[in-house]
């Protein structure tokens, strides 16, 4: 079933890059077309297809994740990736409003938010009336809300626009309005969803996606609106835990492994495909931006990869010694190919990358040696030829949500209700703690910063970090090369490009 939606979104990108000189020779009209779910299914898969640009070099993850204390991107050995400072903006918190980079993180959001506008103004003009047309609609509202809380979450007071009809500029919005409406949103549409996570329904927004959601809006109320949701965060979540359709993988590893479909925590996700997910614009292209060149053949890749993203050397001293997690996450140490047998970096050299960089590696005329920087290691890099450049993305699906994302904001909002002992004694979370190697935490031990720091690691590399260190007080904080901020860093600048576009802004 992973396959057939990939399929589909590939359909409907290819759809999207047709000559636009082409004569038609034929057409469907949408009162011949809208008679069945499968239709309105296929016709949905405009906005959900939105969603692969996240794997993309330039994205809202990969911003995201160079904003925060995880990932930085140092000038390599080549001189390659300064690019004018525009990555170096980005991980020291001095971005301009022309930065591509926030430009594209911009675009990913409203993208997504004008795909879903159009594919329910379709809609909207059906009168046909059959099983599950409803479902589908509240789908595309819900994925429209998700689209919202990444754009509030990031910029705070954003342009609004909910029908594509109104050809007026729309107005910005203030995060108090955008919260309100994500939270009806989901909260009208909610019951119209698919409960059950079949194949069938993978990677389309199901009720435990829309929970899910509903939970972060709830966990981030506090810092975004002034009033603390605590309580209905933990509902949203028990929902989730206590209707059994979710459980954790037995290994981390699982859920990020070529073929992870199966994975029984996904809970959202964005299916990929060396077939059908395979451009510059929705192609999840992780082993390009983050592996060295050389790295490349050994394991069993055919291109050569870009040798930019690193782990943030602070973030990967901060694992306990005996997390596992840390090995799961990040590429250091002695490299070993495909069939694992020890690389050497040349004749009688080992190839062993240090995670260390001191922070004078970091800047305009500043290098990182070859093997200086953890890379980035998650998702396993599949050895079986077919990854053949920025062009050819992963067969990794990616989980925007996943179980122990869950479990974990469970425990924070029961933590943050002083139920510390009630949190300690959630089964799933010792489970979290002992599947990476570590004891389960004492109701003594569930400080916030040892949450916040257990959320870091468990989801390290996910895309939720920025939201999460801005919620735990940790944002504005020095860390290595990135000076400590003021509270106007908690929100990023709109870009000048849509500024330009709508006076409104």
């Amino acid at each position: 079933m992973k396959k057939t939606i990939s399929a589909l979104f590939g359909v409907i990108l290819l759809a999207g890059c047709t000559n636009l000189d082409e004569q038609i020779y034929s057409k469907i009209a949408k009162e011949n077309f809208f008679t069945t779910e499968e239709q309105f299914v296929q016709y949905s898969a405009r906005a959900y297809s939105s969603l692969q640009d996240w794997g993309t070099e330039k994205s809202l993850w990969t911003f995201v994740i160079q904003n925060t204390n995880e990932v930085c991107t140092p000038v390599n050995p080549n001189g390659k990736w300064w690019d004018d400072g525009r990555y170096n903006e980005v991980h020291v918190h001095s971005i301009s409003s022309s930065n591509v980079l926030l430009e594209q993180a911009w675009n990913y959001c409203f993208n997504g938010i004008s795909a879903c506008n159009d594919v329910l103004d379709v809609f909207g003009d059906v009168d046909r009336d059959f099983p599950a047309k409803d479902r589908v609609i509240a789908e595309v509202k819900v994925l429209r809300a998700y689209y919202y809380l990444c754009a509030t979450d990031n910029w705070g007071s954003i342009p609004f626009s909910i029908n594509k009809k109104d050809k007026n500029l729309p107005e910005k919005k203030d995060r108090t309005f955008i919260y309100a409406f994500i939270e009806k949103e989901i909260l009208d549409n909610i019951d119209y969803l698919q409960t059950d996570p079949t194949p069938e329904y993978y990677g389309r927004i199901t009720r435990g996606a829309a929970n899910a959601i509903l939970a972060k809006l709830y966990l981030n109320a506090e810092k975004w609106i002034g009033t603390a949701k605590w309580k209905e965060a933990e509902d949203a979540c028990s929902e989730i835990i206590t209707s059994g359709k979710y459980r954790l993988a037995e290994k981390y590893k699982d859920n990020f492994v070529v073929n992870n479909e199966n994975s029984p925590e996904q809970i959202f996700a964005i299916p990929y495909s060396t077939v059908y997910t395979v451009s510059d614009h929705n192609a999840f292209i992780i082993y390009m931006s983050t592996l060295p060149a050389d790295l490349c053949k050994p394991f069993g890749i055919n291109a050569q990869a870009w040798d930019g993203l690193c782990g943030e050397p602070d973030f990967l001293a901060s694992y306990d010694p005996s997390d596992t997690r840390k090995k799961d996450t990040w590429l250091y140490g002695q490299m070993y190919d495909k069939d694992g047998n020890p690389i050497e970096y040349s004749e009688g050299v080992p190839y062993i990358i240090d995670p260390d960089m001191p922070e004078s590696v970091y800047g305009k005329d500043a290098r990182r040696t070859a093997l200086q920087g953890a890379r980035i290691g998650k998702w396993t890099y599949q050895s079986d030829g077919r990854l053949t450049g920025g062009q050819v993305g992963m067969d990794n699906d990616f989980f925007l949500i996943r179980y122990a994302d869950v479990v974990l904001m469970y425990v924070e909002a029961l933590v943050r209700q002083n139920k510390a002992s009630d949190a300690a004694n959630v089964a799933d979370f010792k489970a979290i703690r002992q599947r990476a190697g570590l004891a389960p935490m004492t109701a003594a031990e569930l400080t916030l910063d040892n949450l916040y720091w257990e959320r870091a690691h468990e989801l390290a590399i996910e895309g939720w970090s920025r939201q999460d260190m801005i919620r735990f007080d940790k944002f504005l904080d020095a860390w290595w090369a990135k000076p400590a901020k003021d509270a106007s860093d908690l929100v990023l600048p709109i870009p000048k490009k849509a500024k330009a576009s709508n006076p409104n802004l």
